[in-house]
């Protein structure tokens, strides 16, 4: 059973900090991204949701860090990073994240996998698709969705 809903209960999680997680992750810079996940672990919200979500961002991390990923999943599926492969696993990362036959925990984790997926991009070549978009929130906006808002709210 699919729930729309289920984003929109999440706890609240720093997308900022998020985002700038990720794309340290992705550019390898280590002590940029341990900055970020402490901000995050700080001013996250002790649910089990944001406690799934934060884990996840912690084996991302941990993951990324090893050289030796011969018994990894992710890192052995995305070794490709075929836009298709990226779709896919994004797709099916979103639809764990807002069924509720799985609880809060684990949807917070796939939920964190599948923001992670939105800032992974396909090499140059493997498709003609265009490129991932940027990560989404925890309610399916985009940082700079979420960035325009403020704006418009403080004029």
């Amino acid at each position: 059973m699919k729930s729309r809903d289920a984003d929109k209960s999440a706890p609240e999680i720093p997308q900022l900090s998020v985002a700038k997680f990720l794309q340290n992750v992705e550019e390898r810079a280590w002590t940029e991204a341990e900055k970020e996940l402490d901000t995050i672990r700080q001013k996250s919200q002790n649910s089990a949701w944001a406690r799934g979500y934060v884990k996840a961002l912690e084996g991302l991390l941990l993951t990324h860090r090893s050289n030796d990923d011969k018994y990894l999943y992710l890192p052995k599926i995305l070794a490709n990073r075929s836009e298709e492969t990226i779709i896919h696993l994004k797709d099916e990362f979103a639809e764990f994240s807002s069924n509720e036959l799985h609880g809060d925990y684990d949807r917070g984790y796939f939920k964190a996998l599948e923001n992670y997926l939105g800032l992974v991009k396909a090499p140059k070549g493997t498709s003609e698709k265009a490129p991932a978009s940027p990560p989404s929130t925890v309610t399916g906006e985009t940082v700079k969705e979420q960035e325009e808002a403020k704006y418009s709210e403080a004029s």
